[in-house]
C-alpha cells in the first residue's frame, strides 16, 4: 500500500475533488491496520455509502498502485473491487470463491453495507472498516491543493454535512463568497434546464444516433449493458450558428448527465499560456468530467487542437504534447462509466486523425443549414408554437441561408416589435423583424438563371443525376456580402472510386455556370468566385487534388492528403502551372459543350426567369 506518490499522480488526483476526497477518508480509516502500517498482505473490506463508492474505488486503486499501471492480466489480480460489480471478464466463477487462496496479496472490497458482503468473505477478511464521508478537515485540505479560496472549519462542516454531490461541488468552487451558513442550510432552488435534445427542432442528421445512446444510456443505469458498449465519443461539425453548443447541453439534459462545457481557448488561456498551464487547465477540465456519475463534457474550438500531420516549425513540440496529453486524456475519460465526449469545430479537416479514430471520437455529425421544414419549425419552437411551423413557411422559405441563430435572432426581434405594439407575435411583426429586401435588376436575374442552368446542363451531362431542381431569389438582403442567388438540388450518384473522368466532370460541373455566362453574354460575373465553397474554389482545390495527392496528373507524385487542400493550403509551385492547364483546359470543354446546347440553355434561363423555379430531368 502507498503512503506517498510520484507528483504526476499527485496532480492528477488533486484535480479530481471526488478522488482526493475519499482518498483523505480512506486513510483516515486504514491507519491502524497491518496492511496500511507495514504493508502486509490481507483482504480488506471498507464499508462506504453508495453516493461515495466509486469515487472510493478510484481513490483505493491509487492507495494501493501509487497511480502505477492499472492493467492486470485477469480480474482477481486486481487490487480493488466493488462487491455486486461483475468482474470484465469471467471463467464461470465469482471473484470471491478465489479470496481464500490469495493471501500473498492486498485485495480493497468495497461495499455499501455488511449485509451485501457474502459470509465467506467476511470471515476471510483481515480487515472490516467503515471508511465515513469525507470530513470538514478533508474539504479543507482539498481546497488548498486545487489552490482556490479559503475557507474557516465552521463554513467547511456546513458543506459536510451535505451530499457527494453538493460536497464535491462546492469544495471545487473557486470563490464561496455570497454563500453563508444559513444558504447551506436551506435547499437551493433547481435552476431551470435547457430543453432535451427530443423538445428541440432540427438536428435531422443526429438524431437516430441520439435516440440509441438514450437507450443504451438506460440500459448501463439498470445494469443491463457495460459501460464499453455505449457510444460515448462524438465530433460535432458544421458552420458557426448551427447550433453545436445547444446540441450539446441538450445531450447532457436528454440523458439526465451534467454539462461540462469547455474550449481549447480556454485551457489555451489558462494562467499565462505556457506549456505546463494548458495541460493542467486540460487535465482539470477532463478531471471534473470523470468525478461525476454522468457528464458530457463538450471540448469547442476542438481545431485548435492542433494536427500532428501538419506541424512545422517552433511550435511542433507544444503542440506535440498537448495533443499527445489529450489524446491520453481522452483515452481513460471513455473508459470512465458515465462520461461522454463531445468535441465542436467549424473545421473538421484540421484535426488530428488519432482522436477522430474508433474508440475515441468516433461519431462524426455534420450539422448543416436546416432545410425549408426545419427553418420554420425552429422559428416556431422560438414563438412557442403561438404560430405554426405551416404559417412561417412563407417566411422561412426565403431565409435559405438562416443558421438556427439567425433564427432565434429574428424571433427575439419579432417578439421586441410585438412588445412595443403592446400585442401578440404576428407574421408581420416577423416581417418587419426582416432585413431589407433590395429587389433584383431583371438583367441581373436573367444572368443568373443562366448561370444555374449552365451548372444543370453539365450536371447532366456528367451523368451524376437524373433529375435536377433550380431555384432563384428575385431580391438581396441589405448588408449581407454573400449571396445565395440560386441554388441546384439533385441526388448525387454515389461514386465508391471515382476514375480521373470522373473527377473531371466534377471540375466541368463546378465550373458550368462561369461557361454559360461566357456563351450567353459574351462575359463573366465575379458570381463564381470571391469565397470560399464557391464554384472556383471548389474546382480550383479538386485540381490540386487530383495532381498533388490522387497521382492523376503528369506524375504518380503524392505531396499531401487530399483532406489537407483547406484554406491555409500553400500548393507546392510546380504544381501551380498543372492546376492552371487542367482548369483552362477544362473551361474550354465546358464552353463547347455549352455553344453547342446554346438554344437549350437559352430557352431553360428564359422559363426560369418567368417562374423562379425548374425542374430538369433527362426524359
Amino acid at each position: 500500500m502507498y503512503h506517498h506518490f510520484d507528483s504526476a499522480a499527485f496532480l492528477e488526483t488533486s484535480r479530481n475533488v471526488g478522488k482526493f476526497l475519499m482518498l483523505c477518508a480512506l486513510r483516515q480509516a486504514l491507519p491502524g491496520t497491518e496492511q496500511f502500517k507495514n504493508n502486509a498482505s490481507g483482504i480488506m473490506v471498507c464499508l462506504v455509502d453508495k453516493e461515495w463508492i466509486w469515487h472510493a474505488k478510484s481513490a483505493a486503486m491509487l492507495l494501493m498502485t501509487g497511480g502505477g499501471d492499472r492493467s492486470y492480466y485477469d480480474d482477481f489480480r486486481r487490487p480493488v473491487h466493488i462487491i455486486g460489480e461483475a468482474p470484465r471478464r469471467t471463467t464461470g466463477k465469482g471473484v470471491e470463491d478465489f479470496i481464500v487462496l490469495r493471501p500473498e496479496h492486498q485485495v480493497i472490497y468495497l461495499a455499501t453495507s455488511l449485509d451485501g458482503v457474502r459470509h465467506a468473505l467476511q470471515l476471510a477478511a483481515d480487515v472490516i472498516v467503515r471508511v465515513s464521508a469525507p470530513t470538514a478537515r478533508h474539504i479543507v485540505a482539498a481546497r488548498k491543493v486545487l489552490g482556490v479560496e479559503n475557507i474557516d472549519m465552521r463554513f467547511a462542516q456546513a458543506i459536510a454535512q451535505k451530499s457527494a454531490e453538493i460536497v464535491i461541488g462546492l469544495t471545487a468552487r473557486k470563490f464561496l463568497k455570497g454563500l453563508d451558513l444559513a444558504t447551506l442550510t436551506e435547499p437551493v432552488s433547481a435552476p431551470v434546464r435547457s430543453p432535451k435534445l427530443s423538445d428541440l427542432p432540427g438536428y435531422g442528421p443526429a438524431r437516430d444516433w441520439v435516440g440509441a445512446i438514450k437507450q443504451d444510456v438506460a440500459d448501463w443505469r439498470e445494469d443491463k449493458l457495460p459501460w464499453s458498449d455505449v457510444d460515448r465519443g462524438v465530433l460535432l461539425v458544421g458552420p458557426p450558428g448551427t447550433g453545436k453548443t445547444l446540441f450539446a447541453n441538450a445531450l447532457a439534459n436528454e440523458l439526465g448527465f451534467d454539462l461540462i462545457s469547455t474550449s481549447v481557448g480556454a485551457w489555451q488561456g489558462s494562467n499565462k499560456g505556457y506549456l505546463g498551464d494548458m495541460l493542467a487547465a486540460m487535465s482539470a477540465s477532463f478531471a471534473d468530467a470523470t468525478s461525476r456519475r454522468g457528464a458530457v463534457l463538450l471540448v469547442d474550438e476542438l481545431d485548435a487542437i492542433g494536427d500532428r500531420a501538419a506541424m512545422r516549425g517552433d511550435h511542433a513540440f507544444y503542440e506535440g504534447n498537448v495533443i499527445g496529453r489529450f489524446l491520453d486524456l481522452t483515452t481513460h475519460a471513455l473508459e470512465q462509466p458515465g462520461t461522454i465526449i463531445v468535441g465542436a469545430t467549424n473545421y473538421g479537416h484540421l484535426i488530428d486523425n488519432a482522436i477522430l479514430r474508433s474508440g475515441r471520437l468516433e461519431k462524426h455529425v455534420y450539422l448543416g443549414l436546416p432545410e425549408d421544414e426545419e427553418r420554420a419549425e425552429i422559428l416556431a419552437y422560438h414563438f412557442n408554437h403561438s404560430i405554426s411551423a405551416k404559417e412561417l413557411r412563407e417566411v422561412t422559405d426565403k431565409l435559405r441561408l438562416a443558421t438556427p441563430a439567425d433564427l432565434e435572432r429574428l424571433a427575439r426581434a419579432a417578439k421586441r416589435a410585438a412588445r412595443i405594439r403592446q400585442g401578440a407575435v404576428s407574421i408581420q411583426d416577423i416581417k418587419v423583424s426582416l432585413p431589407a429586401q433590395i429587389p433584383l435588376p431583371e438583367t441581373v436575374i436573367h444572368r443568373i438563371c443562366v448561370h444555374e442552368v449552365g451548372h444543370a446542363l453539365m450536371t447532366m451531362a456528367s451523368g451524376v443525376a437524373e433529375v435536377i431542381s433550380i431555384r432563384v431569389e428575385s431580391h438581396m438582403i441589405e448588408g449581407q456580402p454573400v449571396q445565395d442567388g440560386g441554388r441546384l438540388h439533385y441526388k448525387m450518384r454515389n461514386d465508391a472510386l471515382p476514375t480521373e473522368k470522373d473527377l473531371l466532370a466534377k471540375i466541368r460541373m463546378m465550373l458550368g455556370g462561369a461557361a454559360a455566362e461566357e456563351v450567353a453574354f459574351g462575359n463573366r460575373s465575379i458570381g463564381a468566385g470571391g469565397v470560399e465553397g464557391s464554384d472556383l474554389d471548389q474546382a480550383t482545390r479538386l485540381a490540386y487534388r487530383l495532381v498533388g495527392s490522387y497521382g492523376l496528373g503528369k506524375s504518380l507524385r503524392y505531396q499531401f492528403g487530399a483532406n489537407r487542400v483547406d484554406e491555409s493550403f500553400v500548393p507546392a509551385p510546380e504544381l501551380r502551372p498543372e492546376v492552371d492547364g487542367i482548369l483552362a483546359r477544362e473551361f474550354r470543354a465546358t464552353k463547347e459543350l455549352l455553344s453547342k446546347d446554346k438554344s437549350n440553355l437559352m430557352r431553360l434561363a428564359a422559363e426560369l426567369v418567368v417562374d423562379r423555379n425548374l425542374i430538369i430531368d433527362k426524359k
